[in-house]
C-alpha cells in the first residue's frame, strides 16, 4: 500500500493502540489496505481479546443503520484470523433478500478483492493457507435449520436481531474447534426490532450498560460514526421520525409497546457525570425500601435546579439529576450516613428533600417514620439540622404527566430534565415502565418503579414552566456558574452559554 499522508497513518494507529489493538493485527489490517474507523478498532481489539483464556466468546457490534458493521466483520475474519490461523472454517451468514449474491458479492469485493489472496469457489472465500468462509444466507427463521450441527470454528452472524433466541442459542452449539491455538467465537451485527430484539438487548446491551460484560463484548455505533456514508443516505436516516428513528437513526433499544416514557432516550436525556455548582439550589428526593423484593428497593437522588431564560426572555427551570444511591438491606442511619458523608465529599448541602408521603407515617410498630430517623442521624453527623424531607405529590396520575413535562424539549433544544449517566438505575428503569392495566394512566408498581417514585417526588414540587421552543441564548449580565468537578475530580467551566457545549451528544 503507497502511504501518501504519514500524519493520517500515524494518527490511526494511535487510535488503534489506545483501543488496545495488538500491533501484529493493526499492521495485518493496515497493510491489507484497510483503514479502520475509530470504532472499527475497539471492535478488532475486542476480536482478538476473544485469544484470551477469559476473554469473550460473542463480539456484538451496531447498534444503528449505516456505521460499517458489515465491512468490520468480514474484514476482521477475511483480514486477520483467517490469515494468522491455518485451516479455519467459519460461517457468514447474512439476511439475504432478493439480490443476495449481489449483496455478497459486492461486500466480498469492498474486503477482500486486490488485498488478500483468496479464490472465491461458488459460496465459499478460499484462502491459500487452508483457512476458508461459508458464506451462507437467511431469508426467514427455518433457512438457519440447515447450518445447525456443522462445525465452525468461527460464526459471524449479521442482523442477529432478526432470528429467535432458540435458533441463535442453536447456532452457538455449532462453535466447536480442535485447533489448539484458536478459541472459537461469534461475531454478531444488530439493529433495534425484530424478532430478537429482547434476548439482543439482555445479552449484549444491558452487560455493556452495567459493566458486568463476561462471555460477551459491545460496540456501538451509529451513522455518525462513519464519515464515508453517502448523503442520500444520511438524508434518509435524519428523515425518520418516531420510534423507526429511534430505532434505525439513533440505536435506541429502550422502545417497546406499553411503554409510559417512550420519548426517554438517553441519547438526548443523558449527560457525561458532572457535580453542578452549588451556585445553583439543590434538592434530593426518596423512595425507602429495604427488602430485596425489587432490586434497588431503596432509591436517592440529589438534583440540582437551573433558572434559565429564552432568546425572547421568557424564564423556565431546567433539572439535571446528576447523583444516586440505591440497593437494599440497609437501615435508614446507614443509608443517612452514607448520603452525609458523599455531599460533604462533594461540597454539596441540599436545600430541601422530598419523599413519598408513606415515609413520613409512623412505622407499624410504632417507631419514628422513615424520614425522621434520616432526618435525626444528619443532624447528629452535622452537630445541627442539616436537611429538611417533606412529602411529595400523592397524586400518581399527576406525577405521570408532570414527569412526561420535564422529559419534552426546552427552547434551547435539551430537555427540561437531564441525568448523568452515574445514575445507572434511575436511566435503567425510567424506559423500563409500563402502564398499570387497571389504569392506563398511572406506572404498574410491580415494576422497577422505584428510582421513578423518588424522582418523581421532587418533579412534582419543582416549578415546571412550558416555554414554547424556538431560537435560545441567555441574558447578558448572566452568572458565570462553575461546577465543583468532574467525573475526574478536575474543576471545569460550567455557565448557562456553556451548558450546550457539555452536551456534546
Amino acid at each position: 500500500m503507497e502511504i501518501t499522508n504519514l500524519q493520517a497513518l500515524s494518527n490511526c494507529l494511535t487510535v488503534a493502540r489506545d483501543a488496545g489493538v495488538p500491533i501484529d493485527q493493526a499492521k495485518r489490517l493496515v497493510e491489507s489496505g484497510y483503514i479502520p474507523l475509530p470504532w472499527q478498532w475497539q471492535f478488532h481489539a475486542a476480536a482478538r481479546s476473544a485469544d484470551l483464556p477469559d476473554g469473550p466468546v460473542d463480539i456484538g457490534t451496531g447498534g444503528a443503520r449505516g456505521p460499517g458493521k458489515s465491512h468490520a466483520v468480514l474484514s476482521q475474519a477475511a483480514l486477520d484470523d483467517c490469515q494468522r490461523v491455518a485451516n479455519l472454517k467459519g460461517l457468514f451468514l447474512r439476511q439475504t433478500g432478493l439480490a443476495a449474491k449481489e449483496s455478497f458479492d459486492d461486500l466480498v469485493d469492498k474486503v477482500v478483492r486486490g488485498h488478500v489472496p483468496h479464490k472465491k469457489v461458488g459460496s465459499t472465500l478460499r484462502f491459500d493457507n487452508g483457512s476458508r468462509i461459508i458464506l451462507g444466507g437467511f431469508k426467514d427463521q427455518n433457512d438457519i435449520d440447515k447450518y445447525i450441527g456443522i462445525e465452525y470454528d468461527f460464526i459471524i452472524v449479521e442482523e442477529l436481531n432478526q432470528l429467535t433466541e432458540d435458533k441463535y442459542n442453536k447456532l452457538r452449539g455449532s462453535l466447536r474447534t480442535s485447533k489448539p491455538n484458536w478459541r472459537p467465537r461469534m461475531y454478531t451485527s444488530f439493529n433495534p426490532g425484530g424478532v430478537g430484539h429482547q434476548f439482543v438487548k439482555s445479552r449484549y446491551i444491558t452487560p455493556h450498560r452495567e459493566k458486568t460484560e463476561k462471555d460477551t463484548r459491545f460496540i456501538g455505533s451509529t451513522y455518525r460514526s462513519n464519515p464515508y456514508l453517502n448523503k442520500e443516505y444520511i438524508a434518509y436516516l435524519e428523515g425518520l421520525q418516531g420510534d423507526l428513528a429511534k430505532a434505525w437513526r439513533d440505536g435506541e433499544w429502550d422502545i417497546f409497546a406499553g411503554q409510559v416514557f417512550s420519548e426517554f432516550s438517553r441519547i438526548k436525556h443523558t449527560i457525561k457525570p458532572l457535580i453542578p455548582a452549588l451556585s445553583f439550589d439543590h434538592f434530593t428526593s426518596m423512595d425507602w425500601g429495604y427488602t430485596e423484593t425489587k432490586p434497588h428497593s431503596f432509591s436517592f437522588y440529589a438534583h440540582a435546579l437551573i433558572r434559565m431564560k429564552s432568546d425572547d426572555g421568557e424564564n423556565y427551570n431546567r433539572i439535571i439529576t446528576y447523583k444516586e444511591w440505591c440497593g437494599n438491606l440497609k437501615t435508614p442511619y446507614q443509608w443517612a450516613e452514607k448520603i452525609y458523608l458523599d455531599c460533604v465529599k462533594m461540597g454539596i448541602h441540599p436545600k430541601k428533600g422530598y419523599a413519598d408521603p408513606a415515609n413520613f407515617n409512623t412505622q407499624t410498630d410504632g417507631s419514628k417514620a422513615i424520614s425522621s430517623l434520616m432526618m435525626n442521624k444528619w443532624t447528629e453527623l452535622h452537630k445541627r439540622h442539616w436537611l429538611t424531607m417533606s412529602p411529595g405529590g400523592r397524586n400518581r396520575i399527576a406525577r405521570v404527566a408532570i414527569v412526561h413535562n420535564w422529559l419534552s424539549i426546552a427552547p434551547d433544544g435539551l430537555p427540561y430534565w437531564i441525568i448523568t449517566e452515574n445514575c445507572v438505575q434511575l436511566i435503567n428503569t425510567l424506559p423500563q415502565l409500563i402502564s398499570d392495566e387497571h389504569n392506563l394512566e398511572d406506572v404498574e408498581t410491580d415494576g422497577p418503579d422505584d428510582p421513578y417514585d423518588s424522582c418523581g417526588s421532587f418533579l412534582s414540587q419543582a416549578k415546571f414552566i412550558s416555554v414554547k421552543a424556538g431560537p435560545f441564548s441567555h441574558a447578558k449580565k448572566a452568572e458565570v456558574f462553575r461546577m465543583k468537578y468532574n467525573s475526574d475530580n478536575q474543576q471545569i467551566a460550567f455557565s448557562p452559554e456553556e451548558f450546550s457545549k457539555q452536551y456534546d451528544k
